[in-house]
């Protein structure tokens, strides 16, 4: 994990949101991308090409299929303005993905559990977000990836969307890591998701008082 930790010594930031289309290269980042911040290994940025999506959907299928998960089909359309993938590439691989998703009239996925505890967090000055389909490889279970890998979405949400809010469903064994490290807070009490037919417990952040 040396390289890991090499590249992640960097400060890394979600590049050029607003405006470029990032990672045209259909086979994925390439050395030729310019990005603001000098990051040799790392690049974190949204997943805009087909083999791109394409690439972190069989991330997400492989972390969810070693963990005994079901895995409902992804129906999120790529040009739906209210959704975006994620993912990091550590020297060209993808190690790590997750998906943001803006408040609609559609809903978010949360709602089919936390509904109620949706409808408190709803206001007139309130844009709720959601983390989806979050996997991270068995080589790169780094915390300081992950960290990255938030910090990017929660820009991505803040810039993009518009966002005040986050919200995730997780594993409960997996939510004081959340608490501690990311300024989670439990909202949500102790149920099965039928998403993935493993138990959840729904946790929510402000961006408020997020400082990149």
């Amino acid at each position: 994990m040396t390289a890991m930790h090499d590249a992640l010594s960097f400060h890394t930031l979600l590049p050029n949101l607003l405006g470029t289309q990032l990672l045209a290269d259909e086979a994925g980042p390439s050395s030729d991308i310019a990005v603001p911040v000098a990051v040799p290994e790392l690049i974190i940025a949204p997943a805009v090409t087909y083999a791109q999506l394409r690439a972190c959907s069989s991330l997400v299928r492989r972390m969810y299929t070693w963990r005994g998960y079901r895995l409902a089909p992804n129906r999120l359309q790529p040009a739906d303005p209210n959704h975006v993938t994620i993912g990091a590439w550590l020297a060209g691989e993808l190690v790590a993905t997750a998906t943001a998703s803006r408040d609609s009239a559609a809903g978010l996925l949360a709602d089919g559990l936390y509904q109620d505890e949706l409808t408190r967090l709803r206001g007139p000055s309130r844009v709720v977000c959601e983390v989806t389909r979050l996997a991270v490889d068995l080589d790169c279970h780094d915390p300081e990836l992950l960290n990255a890998l938030f910090k990017a979405t929660y820009q991505y949400v803040r810039a993009v969307f518009g966002g005040t809010e986050v919200v995730i469903e997780v594993n409960p064994r997996h939510a004081g890591y959340y608490r501690r490290t990311m300024g989670f807070q439990h909202i949500g009490s102790l149920r099965t998701c039928p998403r993935v037919d493993a138990p959840a417990v729904l946790l929510h952040r402000t961006l408020a008082n997020f400082h990149y």
